[in-house]
């Protein structure tokens, strides 16, 4: 007996030039009468994997069961009987019931609420940014469009559109869910949609990559490298970053005069995060002091990027394995504030963190405290 409904990939031989296809159902009703519904793109490689995907399977099975019902009531197999039944069960019987939740219209833009939700919470600008990425993300993989898409089984799409170059670890994906869920589960608090989808899908949550720092001999071998020009000022923000724990953003924006504060023997800097908003105080540790003095005060400019280019080059040239970043530089403060014995909860208003748990992940990658600690207490242990 003929397939009545299968998947059929790149009719069209668009795969060739631009590297996607078009993922297609042909429905087989007679021989005259054949129609193919686009389902979505994909590449050679992974069509047939995408075929197998909830929202096509189902959809493969509900046209099985219209051709079905078309067989029992001994109708005409023709396309247009077919796309009766197709619209007849797509059409709502009762619009209402259909388009309003609690009065609130499910035909929405869902991105377009988030956003402009978005912009009246008052968050740090690099926070937007964040949220920005994976709005625009659920925007472009077209599951997630409206109010009335808001489902389980969409969502899993998402998160299956999200995997699907491969390139994206588990811990990133989770982060993108997270901040999508931060609304559909709003939406469902403020009664706008009948059920938070998030509630039925456990996304993975992977870990982040070990943070490797930068220990005080690997400091100090960078502070002794002779070098000039921009990889010397690229070098001299590091260590100052690596100094006083200031992320990147946070360099940028400092201003020694209205930010810090004399205290004892210490100059310290008295802000708030850029990304966070939460604040911090944290003391200009002497390195950090000869990079200010050095500059009279005012720190060079340079972009992210370009800093961590140049101390790319740097640490190849001093034979350092390790990554050497601005975001390296506030790990590695980290781990010499702990290595001198600081308490965790001192280090944490240091950094500006809102959470001790995320202080205390510097605390699962440090040794040389318990190493110290081991030999010091145990040492008469025999």
């Amino acid at each position: 007996m003929k397939e009545r409904v299968k998947v059929v990939f790149d009719r069209k031989g668009t795969a060739k030039k631009t590297g996607v296809g078009k993922v297609e159902l042909q429905v087989y009703l007679t021989w005259t009468q054949r129609k193919w519904i686009t389902v979505g793109t994909s590449t050679a490689e992974d069509w047939e994997a995408d075929a197998q995907s909830r929202q096509i399977q189902a959809k493969i099975k509900h046209y099985e069961q219209i051709i079905n019902a078309m067989t029992m009531l001994g109708e005409e197999m023709t396309i247009e009987n077919f796309n009766k039944h197709v619209f007849t069960a797509q059409a709502p019987t009762k619009p209402e019931e259909k388009v309003l939740f609690n009065g609130t219209d499910l035909r929405q833009p869902f991105v377009d609420w988030c956003l402009e939700r978005l912009e009246s919470e008052g968050l740090a600008k690099n926070t937007i940014k964040d949220h920005k990425v994976a709005l625009n993300l659920a925007k472009e993989s077209g599951y997630l469009n409206t109010f009335a898409d808001l489902a389980k089984a969409n969502v899993i799409a998402f998160d299956q559109w999200l995997r699907k170059d491969g390139n994206r670890s588990d811990y990133t994906i989770h982060g993108y869910h997270k901040k999508v869920k931060k609304y559909t589960k709003l939406l469902w608090q403020l009664e706008m949609i009948a059920s938070d989808p998030y509630q039925y899908v456990k996304i993975p949550k992977g870990s982040n990559k070990e943070r490797v720092p930068l220990l005080e001999e690997e400091l100090l071998k960078l502070r002794q490298a002779e070098c000039t020009g921009r990889i010397e000022r690229a070098r001299d923000l590091f260590i100052f970053m690596a100094y006083t724990g200031l992320a990147y953003c946070d360099m940028a924006i400092f201003d020694f005069k209205t930010m810090t504060e004399e205290h004892s023997d210490y100059t310290y800097i008295d802000g708030s995060r850029l990304k966070t908003g939460s604040n911090f105080f944290t003391p200009i540790l002497p390195p950090a002091m000869e990079v200010l003095k050095k500059y009279n005060y005012k720190l060079p400019v340079i972009s992210n990027q370009k800093i961590n280019d140049y101390l790319f080059l740097l640490k190849e040239r001093l034979n350092i394995s390790k990554k050497v970043t601005c975001h390296i530089a506030r790990h590695s403060f980290a781990t010499l504030v702990l290595t001198y014995g600081i308490p965790m909860e001192n280090l944490k208003r240091m950094l500006g963190h809102k959470n001790i748990a995320v202080t205390q992940i510097y605390g699962k990658i440090l040794k040389t405290n318990v190493e110290k600690n081991v030999a010091e207490k145990f040492k008469n242990l025999k």
